[in-house]
């Protein structure tokens, strides 16, 4: 009996071990190597795309979470010693493909593949590849586990790779090649982690390999798989890319009126060591060819902070930004790099003669991020050169938690100082613990900063503690932040100081059988700041509520309701018309009501509208925001944005109307040629601003721009130029 027992037992453990052994194998994606020459034409008809592991039964993202793909998409990748190869294969229907620019990283209302590589297992920062049916390319870096769509991935990274793709009556098929030297990956790494996603916005369905709960960001490396290759991929290589440029500078400034024709030129320059670290050099850099920034007019009393577009600082931008209380005072924000005041008070560029920035991997669980930047001295407006440091390291803990070290430092340099005693130095020492549960429902944060000047070292922290529970049908959120009168980054973000603030907010979700009604959305938020250094003078209280429907066709209508109390510390005039009679210091009891509806973007047509009523301190405002987009597929996406606010106070002050009025016209011509004109018109600041920017790719990652701005005021009834420029730059990417 022992002995045929013995025999069951290890007959039922060698099943069982089996069972366990062949879902880890369903669950993983082989790489085969292979010797063959690859050309990319979007053919798999060499020999070993034959041989190499096919993946298929794609889940649905949306409408749903448990039904498989309506249409489905097959993959297979193949690798050698200079390059992954991968080839997609993606069902549709006869012209449904919804591709809306030919511009590089698609946008929002395109359709598309992706992949995502987690090349160092750590379920923490990952590379994106994809692109579409026409061939234009998408690449993304992607921080913190990718678990908020918006925030933690960066399609402003580029890199090179090749895409060919060809078109069928029902299908289309995707070939890829991605240089191994574009990407960094741990030496002799045999298996990373994937997973591939594909967005149909014709049909308003987005698809992930591997099931993605839709509570969760489709991106979340959490659930990706193995991709395990057939043999060690060797050293992480290690090129060198040189990328100078000229910029040639005609400017007319008419008040008072001057000229200047310049030639600038400088060069920026990639240095990768070792396994994981990226060294980024630039030697007198100018960002004339980013976007301008979009113009917004500001009714609140704190200001607002606007995102990073500069290239140099967007490479695991993660180990620098996103500590503490990133909404009322993040430590760090790269914009604070190039800009200063000048003898007015208007927002000028403080030229930046040199910089350095050093991130990434030093071990599999410990990164670094270290920033350098010289900034100039500006003699005409009393701006004394700074050399501005940061660095920052993140030790991974557990499966997915970090604690983050960070240290800032602005400090004076030159023999010349125009500025106080205060302002000699500003440093900045921070702690943060981040946690992320392992099944993802749990996060939180706690942190503590701390400031220093030459005269305010007391009193100068920042701390706080977070946590977020999220689930299919429930979300909650509980923060309490505490920041004291003397806590000063010169080069952070700061609305205010001297406050705690409690914040919470459940959200409640519903999933109705409907053919037309996705999910129900029910919200109540409450927040609440005061001033301990006050005797406790409570500041802010808001009691909000939010009803949302979320459609099957992505539309979505929102409904708002808030009950608000501000305590005005200092008297101020939001409507630019009242500087003799500003609103006064006090408290002030509103409430307001709030519409919102976005329609569905798998139309040529689409619109956003936001209607807003509703106290504004002693007075009324009625608001309306809208945008009205429309595109020729390939071709143009034309867009206007208008803002209209009717602020009602009551006497002495003047009651107002302001608006804001934005035209935006954008040309892909092909992949490699576009002209985007964007207009903003504002009676809040009387300046009419138009930009208009031509861009030529006449080579990989090598461009050439050419750029009008114009920029006008309103003065003796009648439109005044008040500075123009146009620019040339060629910029140029070399490896050497």
């Amino acid at each position: 009996m022992k002995l045929k027992s013995m025999v069951k037992f290890f007959s039922l453990f060698f099943l069982l071990s089996n069972l366990i052994y062949s879902q880890k194998l369903s669950d993983s994606t082989y790489v085969k190597f292979t010797n063959q020459k690859m050309v990319i034409d979007g053919i798999d008809n060499e020999s070993s795309w034959k041989k190499a592991d096919l993946k298929t039964g794609f889940w649905q993202w949306f409408p749903t979470d448990t039904l498989k793909a309506g249409k489905q998409t097959e993959i297979k990748f193949l690798f050698d010693n200079e390059n992954i190869y991968a080839f997609v294969k993606c069902y549709e229907d006869k012209d449904e493909a919804v591709i809306s620019s030919l511009r590089r990283d698609i946008g929002r209302y395109s359709d598309f593949f992706l992949f995502t590589f987690d090349t160092f297992n750590d379920l923490t920062n990952a590379y994106a590849f994809g692109g579409n049916s026409v061939g234009v390319k998408k690449d993304e870096i992607l921080s913190n586990g990718a678990r908020n769509l918006r925030r933690d991935g960066n399609d402003d990274w580029d890199v090179k790779f090749d895409l060919e793709t060809k078109v069928y009556e029902d299908y289309y098929i995707a070939e890829l090649r991605i240089p191994l030297s574009s990407i960094r990956f741990e030496n002799n790494s045999k298996i990373w982690r994937y997973n591939a996603f594909r967005r149909r916005i014709g049909a308003n369905e987005f698809s992930t390999l591997f099931r993605v709960p839709q509570e969760q960001s489709f991106i979340n490396l959490s659930y990706t798989k193995p991709l395990v290759f057939e043999r060690p991929l060797g050293k992480s290589k290690t090129p060198v890319a040189f990328i100078p440029f000229i910029n040639l500078l005609k400017s007319t400034n008419y008040d008072p009126k001057s000229s200047l024709n310049s030639l600038n030129y400088g060069a920026d320059g990639k240095i990768y060591i070792g396994t994981g670290l990226n060294l980024d050099l630039t030697i007198n850099p100018d960002f004339s060819q980013i976007e301008v920034d979009d113009q917004i007019i500001n009714l609140e009393r704190f200001a607002v902070r606007l995102p990073e577009k500069r290239q140099f600082f967007i490479q695991n931008s993660d180990l620098f930004t996103g500590q503490g209380d990133r909404y009322e005072n993040p430590p760090f924000f790269t914009r604070k790099i190039g800009v200063a005041e000048d003898l007015n008070g208007n927002i000028i560029e403080n030229k930046i003669d040199a910089g350095l920035r050093l991130s990434g991997k030093l071990t599999n669980k410990l990164r670094i991020g270290f920033l350098n930047m010289q900034t100039a001295q500006d003699f005409e407006n009393k701006i004394s050169a700074n050399n501005n440091t940061v660095l920052s390291f993140q030790q991974n803990v557990f499966s997915k938690s970090n604690f983050k070290f960070l240290f800032i430092n602005r400090q004076q340099t030159g023999t010349n100082s125009f500025e106080t005693e205060q302002e000699k130095y500003n440093r900045l020492i921070g702690f943060d613990y981040n946690l992320i549960s392992k099944n993802n429902k749990w996060n939180g944060k706690i942190w503590f900063h701390n400031t220093f000047s030459p005269q305010n070292n007391k009193d100068a922290f920042s701390t706080g503690i977070a946590a977020n529970y999220n689930s299919r049908k429930n979300k909650l959120r509980i923060a309490v932040f505490r920041t004291a009168p003397n806590f000063q980054s010169d080069l952070g973000f700061s609305r205010r100081v001297d406050y705690i603030k409690n914040f919470s907010n459940y959200t409640r979700v519903f999933y109705p059988k409907s053919k037309s009604l996705q999910s129900i959305e029910i919200e109540q938020q409450i927040y609440y700041v005061d001033k301990p250094g006050e005797n406790g003078l409570v500041t802010d209280r808001n009691i909000e509520s939010n009803l949302n429907f979320n459609f099957i066709n992505a539309s979505q209508l929102e409904f708002e309701f808030s009950n608000r109390y501000v305590f005005l510390e200092y008297a101020f005039d939001p409507t630019g018309v009242n500087k003799k009679t500003p609103i006064k210091i006090g408290g002030y009891h509103t409430k307001e009501y709030e519409i919102r509806y976005n329609s569905t973007s798998s139309k040529k047509f689409r619109y956003e509208t936001n209607l807003n009523y509703g106290g504004f301190y002693r007075g009324e405002k009625y608001s309306m925001d809208a945008s009205i987009n429309y595109r020729l597929d390939k071709l143009m996406q034309a867009s206007l944005s208008f803002g209209f606010d009717r602020i009602l106070l009551p006497k002495p002050q003047k009651s107002t109307n302001l608006f804001l009025i934005s035209p935006k016209v954008d040309f892909t011509f092909n992949k490699e040629i576009s002209w985007a004109t964007f207009i903003q018109y504002s009676n809040y600041s009387d300046s009419l601003g138009i930009n208009s920017r031509f861009k030529w790719r006449f080579a990989p990652l090598s461009d050439l721009y050419l750029v009008y701005t114009d920029n006008n005021y309103f003065t003796n009834n009648r439109y005044m130029p008040k500075f123009r420029t146009i620019n040339l730059k060629i910029t140029y990417w070399l490896n050497i």
